[in-house]
């Protein structure tokens, strides 16, 4: 036969339905793949990343308000279009340069 359970452990019990409850109504699923990279002329980005001293997925993210996983695929982006190429990299830290044109 089970042993009755005590008041505080039902207690927690309630409290512990209780958070998941509200959890189930907050959450929200973010699909980062989804969000569209803000919408800048050629000549606006070229100007605003001339004005950076080193170009790198962080300095991107600040100067356009993004997230870092984002400025790193719009870096890559600028690369493979030939806007930018890659100068240094290490395994935590990719610096690009405009390129000549």
């Amino acid at each position: 036969m089970p042993q009755k359970k005590r008041l505080r452990q039902i207690e927690r019990q309630q409290r512990g339905k209780q958070r998941d409850k509200k959890g189930e109504k907050g959450r929200i699923e973010k699909t980062i793949g989804s969000i569209d990279i803000p919408d800048l002329s050629g000549d606006e980005l070229r100007d605003q990343l001339k004005r950076m001293k080193a170009i790198t997925p962080t300095g991107v993210a600040i100067q356009f308000n993004l997230k870092v996983s984002l400025a790193k695929r719009l870096l890559e982006e600028l690369r493979r279009n030939g806007v930018v190429s890659l100068v240094s990299r290490s395994h935590n830290l990719k610096v690009y340069a405009l390129s000549p044109s």
